[in-house]
């Protein structure tokens, strides 16, 4: 692991300069970074093992210091335990993702890719749309209303009729002899399914 060089700074309570640096003053924030630094590094890369994801844990810690200054309460004199705490938990939320990229392989993605329809499938399917669309368009126009009101708008026969201007009886009797028509075009014939 490479060595980052760490500045010393004179000792002094905490609780002075993070009070500063509650009211905004960057150099009380710089002093802060000064001192903690090599302690906050040293737990990232303790979980990590990898001196440039420490170096950013690092720089995360305190950028969150900074973000959340107002909010932090001092146990004690130190921001060491506060600054050490949400370093390891960055750094092992960092790890987790880290592994979790890594655990996923081509094979799951692959594994993925197989739950929808196979090629054939997905071929047949489409060439079974192309078929019913071409019945349909070579059907009459109150054919085609019927079935798109009934099987598309899934209106009942009495209102399709009344939007129709027809009988409730001749939507039933109409919309039953599509389907049959549609049916055996569709349904493959029995001689068709035996091998």
């Amino acid at each position: 692991m490479e060595s980052t060089p760490f500045a010393p700074v004179p000792p002094s309570p905490d609780g002075e300069l993070l009070c500063l640096v509650q009211s905004g003053d960057r150099e009380a924030f710089r002093l802060l970074f000064r001192r903690h630094q090599q302690a906050v590094y040293l737990t990232a890369a303790r979980v990590l093992r990898s001196p440039t994801d420490a170096e950013e844990i690092m720089q995360d810690t305190f950028l969150t210091l900074w973000n959340k200054r107002s909010t932090i309460t001092l146990v004690g004199e130190s921001t060491l335990p506060w600054l050490v705490t949400t370093a390891r938990f960055l750094a092992l939320n960092r790890h987790r993702a880290t592994a979790r990229i890594r655990s996923e392989s081509l094979d799951e993605a692959a594994h993925l890719a197989v739950d929808g329809p196979l090629p054939e499938e997905a071929a047949l399917a489409r060439e079974q749309a192309e078929l019913l669309d071409a019945l349909i368009a070579e059907m009459p126009q109150v054919d085609q209303e019927i079935l798109n009101l009934c099987l598309i708008d899934e209106l009942s026969y009495a209102q399709a009729a009344r939007q129709l201007g027809i009988t409730h009886g001749a939507v039933r009797n109409r919309l039953s002899r599509l389907k049959g028509r549609l049916r055996s075009h569709l349904e493959p014939s029995k001689e068709a399914q035996q091998p």
